[in-house]
């Protein structure tokens, strides 16, 4: 009986566990609220999808950019909703910053750039900030 009574136990167990669900995953494969960062030594990728996030995030780039260095940089901020103002702040390798983006709203941005002999526009590090930003933003720093 003891036994009889052991496999119930572990087939209604298994029943419960194995129906189980999890959340459902994203569309878009972001989660609210937390940055999903790509930083290799030809590329960089800030994507978030903030619900009233605030967040400050600081990056040193894998990337070693020279003269020879086409550097192609696009922003997109889509859904933007609120009165929030977020900035990305690209820096050199002085933490000076070079380079800056304001975001108020929705917007596409794309340039590219060829990195001249003065490493003072050299990114070396991005800084990310924001107050209860709510919207996707799509960072992006290629270096061909």
């Amino acid at each position: 009986m003891r036994v009889v009574n052991g496999n119930w136990l572990m087939v209604a167990c298994m029943l419960i566990f194995w129906n189980c669900v999890g959340p459902e995953d994203p569309i878009d494969g972001l989660l609210d609220d937390l940055p999903a960062v790509v930083n290799t030594v030809d590329a960089f990728t800030f994507n978030l999808k903030g619900n009233n996030y605030s967040f400050e995030e600081e990056y040193t780039l894998s990337m070693k950019p020279d003269s020879n260095s086409v550097l192609t940089t696009s922003l997109i901020v889509t859904n933007w909703s609120g009165n929030d103002t977020s900035r990305i702040f690209m820096m050199n390798s002085g933490d000076t910053t070079y380079s800056w983006f304001q975001i108020t709203g929705n917007l596409t941005y794309s340039s590219i750039d060829s990195l001249t002999a003065d490493a003072k526009y050299y990114p070396t590090k991005l800084l990310f900030e924001g107050i209860g930003f709510s919207g996707i933003m799509q960072f992006s720093l290629f270096k061909k």
